[in-house]
């Protein structure tokens, strides 16, 4: 008989849970982190703690938020191996890390790696958008992306992440372990389905901080909104990248850190123009 554990993106579990002032065991569930290694034209660049789901748009997302490609055409081949938890990619230029600056581990659960070249490339053009988006289209959507996710609700172990076009709600959310890696992921999902991402609004559950803005500017979507709070690095780079910051989203309000002009009041007609 097999004792080989099914990965998914939750495992079940036996806790023992204090309630008033008795000791009972309970069952629950956990979720799931891997440490995936990405190697790259035979060289190894990473490994980073993840969700085991949506393995090959993280794989896209990371190496493009990272600067080892330019574009989801890069890449000539990948193979994913889930005994080894191993991803293997050919791209047509390698670019060794070496080469690509100083590494910036990220902040938050699950680690992660930027590198100081793209993150100076990042502040250089400034995005260029016109997009407006009504605010409470906003505010609609991020209620849509905190409801919607099962392994949040089950766990409580995990970020989500989504993209709205012009405030409409979301097509899809990924959750992740990692803030950063479920924006990888949907940047990388981005990217296979070549979506234009002129009137996306980035929607995020964790704190917006600086690689986050990092991999927003990467592909070009001009509005991140959270739940959470910015870092202070992140509205000042926001500012120079020409991207919309909202933060502290509730029911009934939320607060733009960066470039207001971009958000306009419910009923204003000129809202999703762009």
């Amino acid at each position: 008989m097999s004792t080989e554990i099914p990965f998914g993106e939750m495992i079940p579990y036996t806790i023992t849970r204090y309630r008033d002032a008795h000791m009972v065991d309970e069952e629950t569930v956990v979720a799931v982190e891997i440490p995936l290694t990405f190697v790259v034209n035979g060289h190894e660049i990473a490994t980073l703690m993840c969700t085991p789901s949506h393995l090959k748009a993280y794989t896209y997302g990371f190496l493009f938020t990272s600067g080892l490609i330019k574009g989801a055409e890069d890449i000539l081949a990948y193979d994913c191996d889930k005994k080894k938890w191993r991803v293997d990619v050919t791209v047509k230029h390698f670019v060794d890390p070496e080469l690509l600056g100083q590494r910036v581990y990220t902040s938050g659960c699950g680690k992660g790696v930027m590198y100081t070249s793209m993150m100076e490339l990042s502040a250089r053009h400034p995005i260029d958008s016109q997009v407006r988006i009504d605010g409470q289209k906003i505010i609609a959507a991020m209620h849509w992306l905190q409801s919607c996710s099962d392994l949040h609700n089950q766990t409580g172990g995990v970020h989500s992440a989504a993209v709205s076009r012009n405030g409409d709600l979301p097509e899809f959310h990924i959750d992740d372990i990692g803030r950063h890696n479920a924006v990888d992921k949907i940047i990388g999902t981005l990217m296979l389905n070549q979506t234009n991402s002129e009137n996306l609004i980035l929607l995020s559950t964790g704190r917006i901080s600086s690689e986050i803005l990092h991999k927003a500017r990467r592909l070009c979507i001009p509005v991140l909104a959270s739940r959470g709070a910015p870092t202070h690095q992140s509205v000042l780079l926001a500012k120079e990248m020409g991207i919309t910051i909202a933060g502290f989203i509730r029911r009934t309000n939320f607060a733009v850190f960066t470039h207001p002009e971009r958000i306009v009041a419910h009923g204003d007609k000129t809202a999703g123009q762009s």
